[in-house]
């Protein structure tokens, strides 16, 4: 660190990191045990003998470096740069810059500020642009590898070694660069009782690591995984603070509130799929989107269905025919059939886009306070805005899904029966498979049944006492504490009136690298609850 004439300040920080992974593995294998709890290969006395092995090696180094530059604590710079190298990428490839810079401005001690600290007692201003890379792939991605096998067949008296042509590679393999420029804003108020600070990004993702474009069915194999996409994502964040004290029945009573929300939306730049095909990734598709189908409600007579266009597209049964009790699809093109049209984006039928699978404005609030050694503290968490579509796969479905799965009763009192005249009823006449088969009523997403997957959470709550100093004082403690904690105590959501099993917060995992792949479903391990009670006792 060095300190100047004038109140210039540097500070300069360098570094070079290296890091090496060796695995290798031997395994041998020989039947005929002489006894079941033999541990030795040697106790084996079959003459089958199986050895197979492995070995990858892969190496990362780099070289970074951060220079600080402020003047009186008014006018803030930071300049980074890391250099990164990686023997997973071809040797044209391996290395790669990532600079950033970054800068502040502290409005609050400019000599022109004239604003009481009690009003605004800081305010500064932010902005940053920079780039990291991501190198996080499988070694030896971009090599042509020949796996050698034992033959099925015995030639001579012996199974012959043999091997078969390798996977396609990526015409090219280089780092994933992500790129944010970054603006905020920082201020408190009220004497410090007030705090804000707000921030918002855009990052540009250039050559993604991720699943290969849609080839034709002659191509004869998988499609590599390579750097396929560029995304640009945007988004905000806010943080709130408000903490104070005052005088209750003559105790100090302290609190402190917290608000955080966040929000982001991303959209794919680049993908290889000039037509637009709904069945993959295009340019210009918001990230989570839900193409489906709109609803009108369910078919009340035989009329009502010779008077509606086809829907022999999506069946309920073998036989494609519908029955009162059915759902009845919007005609949204205005022809007499219900279908996909070309499955593409401007010729897509009656499809639509009916929501967005990734979560919006995800959201916490904290609460805590502390009078006369009582003190409590708890924190929410939530996401405000999120649809999710069940698979064919899901608890949701029950006996639609499979006829001899289990009976959910909630499905009960909600479930088109003609004989009772429930018109208006949730869910269509009972067909089994008719949410599993392809292309089925319930397979296909539509409106309908799009599960509004908001949620809010208790994650956290702590009540609890602190004794006086003078009774502690008597075993020479400096503070001890009692409480009782829980977490996960509470969850409320819409969709719980028909999933209460499903934890919500786990519906859908993290798709940023576009590799496709959802979780929840009711299968997932649920968000346990829990209470503890403890003691803290410090000397």
């Amino acid at each position: 660190m060095a300190k100047l004439n004038g109140g210039h300040n540097f500070t300069f920080l360098a570094g070079f990191n290296y890091e090496q992974s060796v695995y290798s593995n031997l395994t041998a294998q020989r039947n005929g045990i002489i006894y079941g709890d033999a541990d030795d290969i040697s106790l084996a006395l079959g003459q089958s003998i199986t050895t197979t092995g492995g070995y990858q090696k892969w190496a990362i180094a780099g070289g970074f470096y951060r220079v600080n530059y402020n003047f009186r604590e008014r006018y803030l710079l930071e300049v980074n740069g890391r250099l990164d190298g990686s023997s997973k990428f071809p040797s044209n490839q391996q290395w790669a810059f990532f600079p950033s810079v970054s800068a502040g401005w502290r409005v609050s001690e400019e000599n022109f500020w004239h604003v009481s600290p009690k009003a605004i007692s800081n305010i500064k201003l932010r902005a940053s642009y920079g780039s990291l890379g991501n190198g996080n792939i499988a070694p030896y991605a971009f090599n042509e590898k020949f796996d050698i096998t034992q033959s099925g067949r015995v030639i001579n008296g012996i199974r012959p070694q043999t091997t078969r042509q390798p996977g396609v590679v990526p015409a090219g393999l280089t780092w994933e660069t992500s790129t944010t420029a970054n603006i905020g804003l920082d201020f408190s108020a009220l004497n410090g009782r007030l705090s804000f600070a707000g921030d918002m990004y855009r990052r540009q993702t250039k050559d993604m690591f991720t699943k290969g474009p849609t080839v034709p069915e002659v191509f004869g194999t998988t499609v590599p995984r390579g750097n396929y996409a560029d995304l640009k994502t945007t988004g905000w964040e806010v943080s709130l603070n408000w903490g104070d004290a005052f005088t209750l029945a003559s105790g100090p009573f302290t609190y402190d509130v917290r608000f955080v929300m966040a929000d982001s939306w991303a959209e794919v730049t680049k993908y290889n799929n000039p037509d637009k095909d709904l069945s993959d990734y295009y340019a210009g598709m918001r990230v989570g989107e839900i193409w489906g189908y709109r609803v009108e409600g369910l078919f009340r007579s035989a009329d009502d269905i010779a008077n509606s266009p086809s829907q022999a597209n999506i069946p309920n049964t073998n036989t494609r025919k519908n029955y009162p009790g059915d759902i009845k699809f919007k005609n949204l093109d205005g022809d007499k059939v219900i279908y996909q049209g070309l499955n593409r984006v401007g010729n897509s039928g009656d499809k639509t886009i009916i929501g967005n699978s990734e979560s919006r404005y995800t959201y916490g609030f904290g609460l805590s306070g502390d009078w006369n050694g009582i003190f409590l503290s708890t924190y929410f968490q939530g996401v405000m805005k999120q649809d999710w579509y069940p698979s064919a796969e899901a608890r949701f479905w029950g006996m639609y899904n499979r006829p001899y799965n289990a009976y959910p009763a909630w499905q009960e009192n909600n479930m088109f029966r003609e004989e009772l005249g429930n018109f208006d009823a949730y869910l269509p006449r009972l067909v089994g498979y008719v949410a599993q088969g392809t292309g089925r009523a319930l397979q296909v997403a539509n409106d309908r049944y799009l599960q509004n997957a908001a949620y809010i959470r208790m994650r956290t709550l702590q009540v609890g006492y602190s004794l006086p100093k003078r009774l502690i004082a008597k075993i020479h403690a400096r503070d001890l504490r009692v409480y009782v904690a829980g977490e996960n105590l509470w969850t409320w959501s819409p969709m719980y009136k028909w999933t209460r099993d499903t934890d919500v917060t786990n519906i859908y995992g993290s798709d940023r690298d576009l590799s496709g792949g959802t979780s929840g479903d009711g299968y997932n391990y649920p968000m346990l609850k829990s209470v503890s009670v403890g003691l803290t006792l410090n000397f």
